[in-house]
Parts: structure tokens; C-alpha cells; sequence
């Protein structure tokens, strides 16, 4: 069994390792269900007849938990300043272990017209805590964090864990926005969700050299599928610090067509589908994604990235999905006549070379390809390269590291054959309530130890399925 289970396990992570998280210099905002010292309520003036949301300690069967209430639809995000400021260049990993009470349910909070392709939990980040920024809300703040906990389980603690795209220019934090649910037009919860942790750490290794997400560009506010990625009067830049070139003829031929001439996309996919595309990989949290569209006349080009001094190798990781919609992007077309076709993402380094690092048969859904690149001598930056195709793609989370860099995230979405129903107990042992419990990793992928406070647990059900749960221990 334990060679079946290595077996499994190493061809599920396609790398050696997960990328490890460093608490040693952890950012709690909040901590064993309390709000954290020096993380203080910002209240609202001038609220009339408004009421804001509320987070606030409280107890519950005996337990510390922090309560988020929701209490009227007006958009009032929990406002928190950061006594000491939160410094991005430490710490950039978002850990939160959280709780959504069973009643939110199939209710308006996961199906509503506005709601089933919003994310539940949004974290918004910037950079004082003076009234120009405080006066914005999370989706419209520097830095933000989506967690769409419609998707998981209710009742039962869920802990996320996630890369945040900090724009190149944003370096600290000194005050954030915490919002639930905040589409819900009805404002009449009578229960709402706990949070037990949530901090912002570091990985154990170098940080990645580049990251890019393609967010910050009216966050979720569009509905026909696109809207205009492009800095705003040459002065915007995108959160990996390198703003893209577009052609000539693609802004002429984007501007006869009266369409952008950079293209953000959402995936909405109609009624709620739970499964979403079936790759694991959230649309909602997915804000937005880099669209690549069959039409276009050139490349888009990134420019200068910028190599570490020294680096002879580095890891690349992005989601890719081939991609085919109602509004284009080879409608007539049957999926096998494009499912062989390489999707041309490439880059050029300074010293000439070129490299494909995305050869792969993309399917129709959101895929995370990873690619170890070789670094020419003397090469010192590179261009990354979208080229068009014969299909439409999108590209999202860009991470270049040059240490292998494999999220918890990715290993989860690899292994979910089943939800897993399990829980800490008093004790501090996990106890599985579906299945077999079969082993215990670390961040690392290595077999945990008792020092290790956040696990991913690997379990066995009665019809021989192998499925995982991320969870934090006591």
C-alpha cells in the first residue's frame, strides 16, 4: 500500500514537492478565532440610514471564532487598519480557515442572478489608511484575494490557501476590506460565517521573480464576457510590473471592430454548475483571464522581464484553457479538429533564444501547465510571447520562480474524486468520516510531523476512489 500510495501521490504533484510556507514571520489578522492585536475597526461616518457589516469576536460552543455580519446590502465592507503595516515583499501567501453555516445553502447566496459567478469572501488590500483609500471597498482596492467558498462544504471548517498578485508598485499595507457575500440583495441573514485563521505568510523559498493575474481592471463589473485590459493613460501597470505591447494593426483592427484591443475574459458558465468547468479551477476566483482571440493579427508581448542575477533555471506555471464561447472564437468548429493544436506561448530572451513552454494538448478547460526553462548564458531578461492561434485561449496566474513552485491549490484540484468529510477533533487527531485516512502530508509533500499546523490529508473511500482535504491542526 505505501508504494501505491507514493506512486499516486508523485504522479498526481507532476513535481517533487508542494512549495512549503514559512510561518516564522507570519501577518495574523486573525488567530486562533480572534481579531489580532494592532488590527482595528474603522468605523463609517455619515451613514444615515445605512448599516455597515460587522466582524467582531465571539464564542461559539465554547469555541473563539470570529463572525462576519452581514447586516443590509449597502455595500459597507468591514474596514480594518493595519497598525503595523502589512509588507508584501514578506509575506504574500493568504491563509484562511473559515466556516459557512449549512442555512446559506441553495439559498440567494449561491444562486442569485448576480451572485452565482461572484465569489463569497473577498479581501481587498491598500496601501494607507487615509480617506482617499478607505473610502474604496474591497473588489476596487490594489491587492485582492477571492475565496468562493459557495463551492465547498458548509458546516465544516474549510481552510484556503493562495498566491496573492501584488502589483510590482504596491509594496505594503496599511489597512484592508473584508466583504461576504456582498451581493446579497436581500439583507436578511440570520446566520453568517466564522473565521478561525487567517493569515498572510511567506513561502519557504524564493519568492517568484514575476506573477501576473490580469486583475485590477473594473473587478467583476462586466457582463458581455470582455472588457479592456490596457493601462489607463500609459500609466497603469499590470501587478507584474511590465505592461504588454500591442501591434498597430491590432489596435486598428480592434478599434473596426469596436472592441477592445486587449481582451480580459470571465468564464461564466450558465446556471450555477457547481462542477463549473470540471477542472477544479473556480471561474469566480478566476476573476479575470488574458483572452487570446482567433481574430487577432499579432502577438501580445510582455516585455524586459527581468532574469535574477545568476538564475540558470526557472520554473513556469500558468492555467491555460483552449477555449471556445458563443460570441466567436471558432464557433462552427468540433473540439477534435483544434484539440491537437499547440497553444503558442513562447519566450525570448535577450540573448535571441526562444523556447515554447505551453506545447501541451490544452483541453477545453482550465489546466495548470508547468514548464522547467533552461536560462542561455547571458541572458538577462526576456519577452513573453502570446501568440494567436487557430483556437481562442485564455492564460491566467502566471508565475515564473526560480525555485520549483507547486501550490496546495493545484495538488487539491488533481485530487478530488469525492468531497472528503473530516474534522480535528479535541484531541488534535483527524478523524475522516467517509473514508480511510491514508496519510498526512505537509506543505512539502512530505509526510507531516506534530510541528506541522497546516496539512493536506489523502483518503480512501469504500469504492477505492483517492481523494484530499487541506486542514488546519490544532
Amino acid at each position: 500500500m505505501k508504494r501505491i500510495l507514493s506512486s499516486l501521490f508523485s504522479l498526481s504533484m507532476s513535481v517533487a514537492a508542494f512549495a512549503g510556507l514559512s510561518y516564522d514571520n507570519a501577518y495574523w489578522i486573525i488567530k486562533d478565532g480572534r481579531i489580532s492585536e494592532g488590527i482595528n475597526y474603522v468605523p463609517y461616518s455619515d451613514l444615515e440610514n445605512k448599516v455597515p457589516s460587522e466582524l467582531a469576536d465571539t464564542t461559539v460552543d465554547g469555541e473563539p471564532v470570529v463572525v462576519y455580519r452581514q447586516l443590509s446590502a449597502n455595500f459597507l465592507d468591514v474596514r480594518l487598519s493595519l497598525e503595523t503595516p502589512l509588507d508584501f515583499s514578506k509575506n504574500y501567501v493568504m491563509v484562511f480557515e473559515y466556516k459557512i453555516p449549512a442555512s446559506h445553502a441553495d439559498t440567494l447566496l449561491m444562486h442569485g442572478e448576480r451572485l452565482d459567478h461572484k465569489p463569497l469572501f473577498i479581501f481587498g488590500f491598500v496601501p494607507t489608511a487615509t480617506k482617499s483609500d478607505l473610502d474604496r471597498n474591497a473588489p476596487h482596492s490594489d491587492v485582492a484575494v477571492y475565496v468562493d467558498g459557495k463551492w465547498g462544504k458548509t458546516d465544516e471548517w474549510e481552510t484556503n490557501v493562495q498566491y496573492m498578485y501584488v502589483p510590482e508598485r504596491i509594496t505594503t499595507a496599511e489597512a484592508m476590506f473584508f466583504t461576504y457575500a456582498r451581493e446579497y440583495i436581500a439583507g436578511d441573514m440570520t446566520e453568517f460565517p466564522y473565521i478561525k485563521n487567517m493569515a498572510i505568510v511567506a513561502l519557504d523559498q524564493e519568492k517568484p521573480f514575476y506573477a501576473e493575474n490580469f486583475d485590477g481592471f473594473g473587478l467583476g463589473e462586466f457582463y458581455d464576457e470582455k472588457i479592456a485590459l490596457k493601462p489607463k493613460k500609459g500609466t497603469r501597470v499590470f501587478n507584474g510590473g511590465v505592461n504588454p505591447v500591442i501591434s498597430d494593426a491590432d489596435v486598428e483592427y480592434a478599434s473596426d471592430q469596436g472592441r477592445p484591443s486587449l481582451v480580459a475574459f470571465r468564464d461564466f458558465i450558465p446556471d450555477s454548475l457547481r462542477g463549473q468547468d470540471g477542472s477544479g479551477y473556480y471561474d469566480c476566483e478566476i476573476q479575470h483571464g488574458l483572452q487570446i482571440e482567433t481574430d487577432r493579427q499579432d502577438s501580445v508581448v510582455f516585455p524586459g522581464i527581468a532574469i535574477p542575477e545568476g538564475c540558470s533555471k526557472f520554473y513556469s506555471s500558468m492555467l491555460i484553457k483552449k477555449h471556445k464561447n458563443e460570441k466567436g472564437l471558432w464557433p462552427d468548429a468540433d473540439y477534435s479538429e483544434v484539440k491537437d493544436l499547440d497553444v503558442p506561448i513562447k519566450l525570448k530572451f535577450s540573448t535571441g533564444e526562444i523556447v515554447d513552454i505551453a506545447d501541451d494538448r490544452i483541453p477545453l478547460q482550465w489546466t495548470k501547465f508547468k514548464s522547467t526553462v533552461g536560462v542561455p548564458a547571458g541572458a538577462t531578461s526576456m519577452d513573453l510571447i502570446f501568440y494567436p492561434s487557430k483556437m481562442g485561449y485564455l492564460v491566467d496566474e502566471i508565475l515564473f520562480s526560480a525555485a520549483e513552485f507547486t501550490s496546495v491549490k493545484d495538488f487539491m484540484a488533481q485530487n478530488r474524486a469525492f468531497e472528503v468529510e473530516a474534522y480535528v477533533d479535541d484531541n488534535g487527531e483527524i478523524v475522516v468520516l467517509n473514508g480511510d485516512l491514508q496519510a498526512v502530508y505537509n506543505l512539502n509533500g512530505r509526510i507531516a510531523s506534530e510541528g506541522d499546523k497546516i496539512v493536506v490529508i489523502l483518503v480512501k473511500n469504500a469504492e477505492g476512489q483517492f481523494s484530499s482535504k487541506l486542514m488546519l491542526r490544532k
